[in-house]
């Protein structure tokens, strides 16, 4: 805030150009990134470790294949399933922390509508966001 690099209020309208729109939106969108990129990293590199020690992966190895080949082509395709199960599950937590994010950065969006009318005790509003959001 004292330094004004970015908005402290990421209020996005329509007209504004793309730089000052970028800057705007620069903030929430690394709170939701950074929140799920480590564990997204850490599990798809277990994932491609796991995958590293089989025999298949070391036959590809041993004929003479670059290791940048053998994980692109060999361990990578068999990593994809548990690096998609995390991948969806964080999306659900972003989901969620999307209601926390336009809260803090006043972005009207369907958290910051939530926000308000569980304050106006709206619940009709709330199941439906709710079930948007489920």
């Amino acid at each position: 805030v004292k330094w004004q690099i970015l908005p402290g209020i990421s209020t996005v309208y329509d007209g504004m150009p793309f730089g000052e729109r970028m800057q705007a939106i620069a903030l929430p969108a690394a709170a939701l990134t950074l929140v799920v990129l480590a564990h997204m990293m850490r599990m798809t590199r277990a994932a491609i470790l796991n995958v590293m020690q089989s025999a298949y992966v070391e036959t590809a190895e041993l004929k003479g294949l670059s290791a940048f080949n053998v994980i692109r082509k060999h361990a990578f395709p068999n990593a994809i399933a548990p690096i998609i199960n995390v991948v969806m599950l964080n999306l659900a937590y972003l989901i969620v922390g999307v209601v926390v994010v336009e809260v803090i950065f006043v972005y009207p969006g369907m958290g910051q509508y939530l926000v308000d009318h569980v304050t106006k005790r709206d619940v009709p509003v709330v199941q439906a966001v709710g079930l948007i959001f489920a």
